[in-house]
């Protein structure tokens, strides 16, 4: 009886071997059934988004290049499994909403060669990521296949760059798929107006030890596909704070064999005022790493850069003074603002020690508690990774709240 046992278990489990490996579509729908994804493993994994009936994508490609052997090339399917997830999220830092709603269906892919694709589908729109547990400690990455293959020429705003170094404040023009060519690439979100069907974002989420993810366009196809900047062999400081690549690799990184990658995301909108509140790429990020959360205290703040010092109307020449940084004290004191920004040009660049001459800090930092405001410092990344330690040791002699690096 018991040899039997045994071989009618190993029997159900090639039964449901050659089940999972002779099946070679997917379907998956967002909770409210308005989002169906199509997902397609014979040759290579493809997917197709609808939108209430609306193909918006079709026959998108995907793959990952881990040491020259392509994950997602002639997939073989060890088990797919399907799941649904409801759950409330509630941000440390609030972004719009107290308490975010994380609803989604998953199907996960488990694949042969040690990897996953995984597929979610909100109601907010569309994401999947690969997933690896391979043997080496370390591998290279040599390429990202995402092909955003779109059902129709929609007009799409593509914020065009000149280079991978960017401070991605492009404006974002409209232009047809057709018309943008392989040479013009953008930095994330891009915007694709479907007309009938809303607005289509592609982003990303979650990316940790990995490029961002930028796009090029595919003229005269109706698409636009992944390029990412390579990985730098060796990089020149040009500046306070940049540095600039000098050689590169032919890999676009270096990272771990066992690992989850970056969210690409389909975000899915009906009207352009749901793009602000559209928490897909905030779900889709990790958890907060921070086991104690309870130093952390948000707050609005009134910002400096944002008119570039220029108030009128008062007794004194505006600028990066003490007298210009008490009006703006006082502006947050009468609107219960908590904290104010001194963003670039308070210090000597290079040097976080020495405050510009037009502005007593000390004199300054009285005035603000008195006011009951906090003050919040931008700082140059790199001079306070050089200068770390007595930096903090005086911003806390002078009672400062919090830290802006760029």
């Amino acid at each position: 009886m018991r040899t039997l046992a045994c071989l009618l278990l190993v029997a159900a489990v090639l039964v449901s071997n050659e089940k999972a490996n002779a099946q070679s579509s997917y379907d998956l729908r967002s909770p409210d059934n308005r989002i169906e994804v199509r997902i397609r493993t014979s040759g290579q994994i493809r997917y197709d988004v609808v939108v209430q009936t609306m193909p918006i994508l079709e026959n998108s490609t995907v793959s990952l290049d881990i040491d020259h052997k392509k994950l997602g090339i002639d997939p073989k399917v060890i088990d797919a499994k399907q799941s649904s997830h409801d759950q409330v999220v509630e941000p440390i830092v609030r972004q719009k909403f107290a308490k975010i709603r994380d609803h989604y269906n998953e199907l996960r892919l488990n694949l042969d060669g040690g990897y996953s694709v995984v597929f979610r589908a909100y109601n907010e729109g569309v994401g999947y990521r690969f997933e690896t547990s391979l043997p080496q400690k370390e591998v290279k990455i040599y390429g990202e296949e995402a092909n955003f293959r779109f059902a129709s020429n929609f007009v799409v705003y593509y914020p065009q760059e000149d280079s991978f170094y960017s401070h991605n404040e492009r404006k974002y023009l409209p232009q047809p798929l057709s018309e943008i060519s392989s040479q013009f690439f953008a930095s994330l979100p891009a915007v694709v107006d479907t007309s009938e069907g809303g607005k289509v974002v592609i982003a990303e989420s979650d990316v940790e030890d990995y490029p961002g993810l930028w796009l090029r366009g595919a003229a005269p196809s109706f698409a636009l596909s992944a390029t990412f900047p390579p990985y730098p062999i060796k990089e020149a400081q040009t500046s306070d704070r940049d540095y600039k690549p000098t050689e590169n690799a032919d890999y676009i990184a270096v990272t771990s064999g066992t690992r989850t990658y970056p969210w690409r995301i389909i975000g899915v909108v009906d009207h352009d005022g749901d793009l602000l509140t559209n928490e897909i790429v905030y779900l889709l990020e990790r958890p907060s790493q921070f086991r104690d959360t309870s130093w952390i205290k948000p707050g609005k703040v009134a910002w400096d850069w944002w008119n570039d010092w220029n108030i009128d109307g008062v007794d004194f020449h505006a600028g990066i003074n003490t007298k210009t940084y008490e009006y703006y004290v006082d502006f947050a004191s009468k609107y219960s603002i908590p904290y104010i920004i001194l963003d670039d040009g308070w210090y000597k660049l290079g040097n976080l020690l020495e405050v510009t001459p037009d502005l007593n800090m000390n004199e300054l930092t009285a005035y603000a508690k008195q006011k009951n405001v906090g003050l919040i410092l931008w700082a140059s990344w790199k001079t306070l990774d050089d200068q770390l330690i007595p930096a903090l040791d005086q911003f806390q002699k002078w009672g400062i709240k919090g830290i802006n690096a760029g």
